[in-house]
């Protein structure tokens, strides 16, 4: 467990990976910090490694896929009582078109309007607006009388 008066957070590269309006999103497991909450694919950086290494590497590793990152999305700091975070989403589409999670992964595809009904981790927040709003047609709920 990390000490929230450490120096620096600890570095996280996220994988924002889509596919058809829909994110690839896994239910964090028992026994991890958090167990329960839905993430998606990442995890913290090695020394010396970019952020966008290790969301390559993480995505790889928790999902058995290749991913490439197309754009840096955002970075966010957030302070949990157990860990300060500095969290890089990266936007992300798989290398080969057809390829799936590993099923033993738990990480699977959701609708991006049905990423904001699921519990994340609160420093999640400010990610999932932004995809639910993509999600939304601009013109989405204007009928025409």
């Amino acid at each position: 467990m990390s000490d929230v008066s450490e120096e620096r957070p600890v570095r996280v590269g996220i994988a924002l990976v889509a596919r058809d309006g829909r994110y690839l999103i896994r239910r964090r497991p028992p026994g991890s910090s958090m167990a329960g909450v839905w993430e998606f694919p990442g995890g913290k950086c090695e020394p010396g490694e970019t952020f966008e290494a290790a969301t390559v590497r993480e995505c790889r590793e928790e999902t058995g896929m290749d991913v490439v990152p197309r754009r840096l999305r955002q970075v966010i700091t957030y302070r949990y009582p157990h860990a300060w975070v500095e969290m890089a989403y990266h936007d992300c589409a798989v290398e080969a078109r057809d390829a799936e999670p590993d099923p033993a992964s738990g990480f699977r595809w959701v609708a991006a309007d049905a990423l904001p009904m699921l519990v994340f981790p609160p420093a999640n927040e400010p990610i999932l607006r932004q995809l639910a709003r993509e999600a939304v047609p601009p013109d989405a709920g204007r009928g025409s009388s």
